[in-house]
């Protein structure tokens, strides 16, 4: 055990209230191997969102692994914020919606700069994993 974590009692609080604490000694003593960090970019950051519907048995990892390849360096983030069965979807199929964040290091992105590598995940993940843009 290296700390605690609790919630406040509402008799004590009425918000939600969280406390922590942690022995960094412990912490530390425990990690493997070296520590990795990267510096926050100073340039602000695009976000997208794609729905692709695929089928059923195709594992939202693949479609990330996909995406990941297409998108290049741009690509800092990424997350599946919806998966979606039933009216309007076929039978044997899903749709799984991503929100993208772009972002540049070294300098702001452009509109279409993004927009560029946007359509290239979409037109790959079209051709390569037979996916279609759920409208």
């Amino acid at each position: 055990m290296v700390g605690i974590i609790g919630k406040l009692h509402p008799s004590i609080e009425k918000d939600d209230v969280y406390v922590m604490e942690i022995n960094l000694s412990k912490l530390l003593a425990k990690r493997v191997g070296k520590m990795k960090y990267k510096e926050f970019s100073k340039f602000p950051s695009i976000k997208k969102d794609v729905a692709f519907i695929v089928n059923k048995d195709l594992e939202s990892l693949t479609i990330e692994k996909q995406i990941k390849q297409s998108a290049g360096s741009l690509l800092t983030n990424i997350e599946v914020f919806d998966v979606y069965t039933g009216e309007h979807v076929d039978e044997g199929k899903k749709s799984i919606a991503y929100s993208l964040t772009f972002s540049d290091s070294n300098k702001t992105l452009t509109d279409d700069e993004v927009t560029k590598v946007f359509n290239k995940i979409i037109a790959d993940a079209e051709i390569k994993l037979g996916a279609e843009i759920r409208k």
